[in-house]
């Protein structure tokens, strides 16, 4: 395993962090190691993807930063401080938008000010909300309702409530997995561009070599359950990405290098 990058400002440092859960079958209880050892470092406006087969942890490792599971062993520290449960600095999407079908886009980004901090607050904050919306195109859709909204819209909408709380660190867990290739593409140059706006410190989990490749800075990849990182991949290509890009040949090159990883021989994979 390669050890994490030892320059920059490390925002997010787990170490040895693991996993277990237990199952009932049968009158019998099994452990399934969901992750093993998962250790690395995020530096602060750096843009992680973490890749692998379904089942190996992916989700789990992100559950586990967002504070919603806590792991069986090891440390997850933020800012050097010791992550104990959920955590207001930390933001996370998952596929779906979940946006409340009776409020307004609008009033759909500033749910999550309004829950903790009350009406009031939310009130307070709805410039904020109103300069993400532009941001991300959707000004003149403020006072629209999520029916009317594409796919697209609704996911970038639900990009803006996770930022108007202003977390350190965002999590995104398959964001665009629901949506047709071609608007997937332009949620990916998108959320790039917002990253590369607000200097976003953020962890993606995606089944899409080809998506972590064109969103991160670094890519962890993991092994089969129990899933541990096998390699951190570099990404050296210049920002702001562009969709030409994945027809490149260095594009391409880390594309293999994933790709073999994960469905090669399975020896580099499976013992690092």
């Amino acid at each position: 395993m390669q050890a994490p990058r030892p320059d920059g400002d490390a925002i997010l440092r787990l170490n040895n962090v693991n996993k277990h859960y237990r199952r009932a079958r049968k009158g019998q209880a099994d452990i399934i190691h969901a992750a093993k050892d998962v250790s690395f470092e995020l530096e602060r406006g750096q843009v992680a993807s973490l890749v692998g087969a379904s089942g190996c942890g992916k989700s789990t490792v992100l559950k586990m930063i967002a504070g919603l599971i806590p792991p069986t062993g090891g440390d997850i520290r933020l800012n050097d401080q010791a992550l104990t449960g959920p955590n207001e600095q930390i933001g996370i999407m998952f596929q779906q938008p979940t946006l409340l079908p009776w409020r307004s886009v609008l009033e759909n980004v500033l749910l999550p000010i309004e829950i903790r901090e009350g009406r009031k607050a939310a009130g307070l904050a709805r410039e904020r909300a109103m300069q993400l919306l532009e941001m991300a195109g959707l000004s003149d859709f403020a006072n629209a309702v999520p029916a009317e909204l594409s796919g697209g819209m609704a996911q970038r909408a639900a990009i803006c409530r996770m930022l108007v709380t202003q977390p350190e660190i965002l999590l995104l867990d398959e964001p665009f997995g629901a949506l047709d290739e071609f608007t997937r593409e332009q949620m990916n140059v998108e959320f790039e561009r917002i990253c590369q706006m607000r200097k976003a410190t953020a962890i993606i989990v995606t089944h899409s070599i080809q998506e972590a490749i064109f969103l991160a800075d670094s890519v962890f990849v993991m092994s089969p359950r129990p899933g541990r990182i096998v390699r951190r991949i570099e990404i050296d290509l210049p920002r702001p990405r562009t969709p030409d890009m994945i027809t490149g040949s260095r594009f391409n090159e880390y594309v293999r290098e994933i790709h073999d990883l994960l469905f090669g021989s399975g020896e580099e994979a499976a013992h690092g």
